[in-house]
């Protein structure tokens, strides 16, 4: 199989074995450039966009060992595969030549058939491996833009509000991450917030919170209760959804009677802040898409002046220590109660530095909290 575009440096102080290497190589198609000194071939490594370089080690001045050590240290020339083609045929010199970090040893004489064959094999591994770089390339400019969309997964600013302020958190676990936080003002004065975690991480997780903000964006909610919200939200995308669950709580809020209204969909409970109790609200039932039919109750609770309702995900405490010894919602409280002195941001970056702390730095799931506290 002839080559068309592949750049071959041949490296060698002998100008016979230079014809006959180079001869070789043009009838196969090859483009040839020739060095017959180490200083030589170093520039023509850093001034040409080589596909292989074939390297005599018996070079006067800096050896072809000393060159191929060279160019592995070089950050633009240490990829490009090198062969050595040398009269040495000692086992000894041959391990010495492949430690420098070359692909390859042919021994002089060498036959035409067998060094066409070897080049042949490692231009096409540069090139699948050049392929290789590219397609992660590709897939980490794609995680990053994903990433760079994270914020229409999770909402960080709400309406503003003389009955109340709301503060999010989030910290996924990979580029982008499963876990959503969404809210609608409706026509009443009422706010509607979603918060989900859906199984999983990643763009498939992504992608599966991104259609359930997009339902609850389209939906109608003014003649529907919270739980008939998350009955619509998990009828609309149970047809197209078989790989993921979502757990979820759906809240509305109507400051002007400090009237909570919630329901839950497979989630652990939320939190009630109230002076220095925690008051855990909400059952968990079963997550939307999990089952054919979803069961959900609506619940009612009148809030006071100063509370603060925290919800937050189970990769807050689902985080295992360097003993894989995981934290669990029991600690977590305790980290909640030890908070209390703070309010708004600070409360949750207190208590994801407390988590991380734990845990190492090391995140074990998607990160999410949401707080919502009354003037």
């Amino acid at each position: 199989m002839k080559q068309t575009s592949s750049k071959i440096l041949v490296v060698d102080d002998n100008e016979t074995n230079v014809e006959i290497i180079t001869h070789i190589l043009l009838k196969q198609n090859y483009e040839v450039a020739v060095a017959y000194d180490g200083e030589y071939a170093i520039e023509l490594a850093e001034a040409l966009e080589l596909d292989l370089i074939l390297l005599d080690i018996l070079l006067p001045g800096i050896s072809g060992l000393d060159v191929a050590k060279k160019l592995q240290s070089q950050e633009k020339t240490k990829n490009i595969p090198i062969l050595f083609l040398s009269a040495l045929n000692e086992t000894k010199d041959i391990v010495l030549g492949l430690e420098t970090g070359a692909v390859d040893y042919i021994t002089k004489p060498f036959q035409e058939a067998e060094i066409l064959a070897r080049i042949q094999t490692h231009i096409k591994i540069k090139q699948l491996e050049k392929e290789r770089i590219n397609l992660l390339h590709s897939i980490h400019k794609d995680l990053e833009l994903a990433r760079s969309n994270q914020q229409n997964l999770v909402s960080f600013h709400f309406p503003p509000s003389k009955d109340y302020k709301i503060y999010s958190s989030y910290r996924p676990m990979d580029l982008v991450g499963g876990d959503l936080i969404t809210y609608d003002l409706l026509p009443s004065g009422d706010l509607d917030i979603l918060f989900g975690d859906v199984t999983g991480h990643g763009i498939a997780a992504a992608m599966v919170s991104l259609m359930a903000i997009i339902t609850f964006k389209t939906m109608n909610k003014a003649f529907l209760s919270p739980s008939e919200c998350l009955y619509w939200i998990h009828n609309t995308l149970s047809p197209m959804i078989n790989t993921h669950f979502i757990s979820g709580i759906y809240l509305r809020y109507n400051a002007q009677n400090k009237l909570l209204s919630y329901s839950m969909a497979g989630h652990h409970a939320m939190v009630l802040i109230r002076g220095n109790e925690l008051i855990k609200l909400g059952t968990k039932g079963f997550c939307l898409m999990m089952f054919p039919q979803l069961m959900t109750d609506n619940n009612e609770i009148f809030l006071q002046e100063k509370d603060r309702l925290f919800l937050f995900s189970d990769g807050m405490f689902e985080v295992p220590n360097a003993a894989e010894e995981y934290l669990g919602e029991l600690a977590f409280y305790d980290m909640v109660q030890n908070s209390l002195e703070l309010r708004g941001p600070s409360f949750l970056d207190s208590l994801q530095d407390q988590v991380l702390e734990y845990s190492n730095g090391a995140i074990a799931d998607d990160m999410t909290m949401l707080v919502i506290e009354l003037e």
